[in-house]
């Protein structure tokens, strides 16, 4: 039996789903803190999960629906650990604004053709880098997050592109470009030390306490007045 590279590929690409969304799950299970991880990104990721894998069987193409489903059961994991260890909880509206999305660009195939859903769907990936990028660079520990599978991500999406390519899928191609350029950003903030970053993004100080002090009194000269003391102060 002798495999086509369209199959090749979309198999690679279907290893490489499962070896992008296991490490972040896993890593969260040995940690007791989510510090720097975006569960707005993770659920936007399970959406984006389920959409492909409706668009690659309603296309009738299994490479594309195969490694989108089996991203969807770590991607869950991951983002309940998220929930219950901490994780940032900033921006929580984007999932239900993309769920709303994908579906009415769904619904308005028969009407329109489906170029807003190639769109839409090319850019899903856009949605879980996005807000992790984001948290990621406004985050101070960024112990939490697997480089691991931002690099394995960045393959997938090399390998998505290629088949998008061989079997003309527009959307594939702009998945391909969003999530390489997304993952990079984050990869980036990584690598980062802690004290460059800290200039780059000061961490937060306690700021002055508001109104008056009050200047205890009993047991001093009373020669000193209140005057100096507030100048003491």
């Amino acid at each position: 039996m002798t495999l086509s590279l369209t199959t090749l590929v979309g198999l690679a690409g279907t290893l490489l789903a499962v070896g992008y969304s296991v490490p972040q799950f896993s890593k969260l299970r040995q940690m007791t803190s989510a510090a720097g991880v975006s569960i707005a990104a993770l659920a936007n990721s399970t959406i984006s999960g389920v959409a492909w894998t409706v668009f690659g069987i309603h296309e009738r193409e299994i490479w594309v629906a195969l490694p989108a489903a089996v991203s969807i059961p770590a991607t869950v994991g991951a983002a309940v650990l998220a929930w219950l260890r901490g994780g940032s909880r900033d921006r929580m509206w984007l999932p239900v604004v993309w769920l709303v999305t994908l579906v009415l660009a769904g619904l308005s195939t028969p009407w329109i053709g489906t170029a807003p859903a190639t769109v839409v769907l090319g850019c899903s990936v856009a949605l879980l880098v996005t807000p992790a990028a984001v948290t990621a660079w406004r985050s101070h520990d960024v112990s939490a997050i697997a480089a691991s599978a931002w690099a394995m991500l960045i393959l997938d999406a090399l390998l998505a592109g290629a088949y998008g390519i061989l079997a003309d899928i527009d959307a594939n191609l702009i998945y391909a470009a969003v999530a390489t350029i997304g993952s990079l950003a984050i990869l980036l903030r990584i690598s980062i030390p802690a004290h460059v970053h800290a200039r780059l993004v000061p961490v937060p100080v306690a700021g002055p306490v508001a109104g008056p002090v009050a200047v205890p009194t009993e047991g001093l000269d009373p020669d000193v007045s209140r005057e100096d003391l507030s100048l003491v102060a």
